[in-house]
């Protein structure tokens, strides 16, 4: 591995599992400095892991809610003076069925799900990159935009695309 990431900071969402701690394990191993951000507290599981060779912390966070997205960019610049790179990486699909089917609730909970965390993450992050006049965003999204039984998980990911 090279020293592609030493000494920038990045803040990583949807860490605790799956890509997202694929991610965080590959970017610790090119020298990162990470703040690894889940709803799940398996999240303090990875930062302990990785905290042994990397500058790591962990905050679980609610990132369907701007308050949520703000904690952890306040408590990540607090920590390292800086966000040089932010990876959105929450999302999902929470049912899978023909979208006639879908109740008004459920529709709000698949867009809350698979856009919102983006959507607020780049909005709380920004003013540290503007201050800094730099900065990376990485969009993790899905190619499962089109899908008779995944509409709202669809058009969520539709509008991480376009962001």
């Amino acid at each position: 591995m090279s020293d592609q990431f030493k000494g920038q900071v990045m803040l990583i969402t949807g860490a605790a599992q799956g890509i997202g701690e694929r991610v965080a394990e590959l970017a610790a191993a090119q020298g990162a400095r990470l703040a690894l951000v889940d709803r799940s507290p398996l999240v303090h599981d990875l930062k302990h892991r990785l905290s042994a060779t990397n500058d790591v912390i962990s905050i679980e966070a609610d990132l369907e809610t701007f308050e949520g997205a703000e904690q952890a960019a306040s408590k990540t610049y607090q920590t390292f003076n800086r966000i040089d790179i932010l990876v959105n990486n929450v999302g999902g699909t929470i049912w899978t069925k023909p979208f006639e089917h879908y109740d008004p609730t459920e529709i709000e909970a698949e867009v809350r799900r698979s856009l919102f965390p983006t959507l607020w993450c780049c909005r709380a992050v920004l003013p540290y990159m503007l201050k800094k006049k730099k900065g990376s965003i990485v969009n993790v999204s899905s190619i499962a935009t089109r899908s008779v039984n995944r509409v709202p998980y669809g058009a969520a990911k539709g509008g991480v695309n376009a962001l």
